[in-house]
């Protein structure tokens, strides 16, 4: 390696060798929403096209629940630096170690199906803050668009999973994801009844929570509600080992929009559905 070259990293499942390991499993089973997966993977259920096309799947969705951890440790420091209380910055935190465990059991899930779990271990995403309004807004916004909506969104999709997936062992994983991704939904919303009363004397920020859901909704619908142009209908194979529908994307995204976001962020004076009527990529 080139001198001044910087050393390639990568992350894995290993533990390390030190009692640091024992404090994580002792975290990791006191924070676990529901059982481990019990179950073993048979390849021979399978046809190997479609195993492997699983692996790389899982492996994506490694890399994704690793960079959602960073959403949550960004958005723990913006809740102490509006000194929320002591639960709501534990809970935060503890979303964050949830995600990191997500990424461990996506390794379980690749190494099962016969792969690497490897991931480079690249620059992680960093949340921006919102620089046009207060810091307490500002929060209100990454918390809103983190938990009642992209929280939302992937609980739906991962009830959609455990219901459809044949293989048991897939199940399982799919089940363990949900159970804390309930929790990570449902906190934007227990979040907004701690600032109800706060937010009723302030309806200007009220308001203007609705312009910023204007944006928002646009730009959560093209990461996470657009079907891609290669997209295809499953086949039964595919379905049989829980790959996703990407024919379904933007289907689900807005049923759960719909019947669900808005709802719940109308509870406490926000105007979603207008905002979703009239949701543009411009900002403001």
């Amino acid at each position: 390696m080139p001198q001044g070259e910087p050393e390639a990293r990568w992350l894995t499942a290993a533990l390390s060798d030190t009692p640091i390991a024992d404090e994580y499993r002792f975290v990791d089973s006191a924070l676990r929403q529901c059982e481990t997966i019990a179950l073993v993977f048979d390849p021979a259920l399978h046809p190997p096209e479609v195993i492997d096309k699983a692996r790389r799947w899982w492996l994506a969705a490694m890399r994704t629940e690793y960079d959602s951890a960073s959403t949550f440790i960004d958005m723990a420091t913006q809740v102490r630096q509006i000194a929320e209380p002591l639960d709501v910055q534990t809970v935060v935190l503890r979303m964050a170690q949830d995600e990191l465990r997500h990424a461990a059991i996506c390794a379980r899930v690749i190494e099962a199906l016969g792969g690497e779990a490897k991931i480079p271990a690249v620059q992680l995403p960093r949340a921006g803050l919102h620089r046009d309004c207060t810091a307490d807004e500002s929060v209100l916004r990454t918390i809103i668009y983190g938990c009642c909506l992209s929280e939302m969104v992937n609980v739906v999709r991962l009830a959609k999973s455990v219901g459809e997936v044949a293989d048991p062992f897939i199940r399982d994983a799919f089940r363990l994801l949900l159970a804390d991704e309930r929790l990570h939904a449902q906190f934007g919303f227990h979040y907004l009844a701690h600032r109800r009363a706060w937010l009723e004397a302030r309806p200007e920020i009220a308001r203007s929570l609705g312009r910023y859901l204007r944006y928002a909704f646009a730009q959560l619908e093209q990461v996470m509600g657009a079907v891609p142009a290669d997209g295809r209908p499953r086949t039964d194979a595919e379905r049989a080992i829980g790959l996703p529908d990407l024919t379904d994307l933007s289907t689900t995204f807005q049923e759960t929009i719909l019947n669900a976001c808005i709802p719940g962020l109308e509870r406490f004076g926000i105007e979603a559905g207008a905002a979703w009527r009239r949701r543009s990529l411009t900002p403001g």
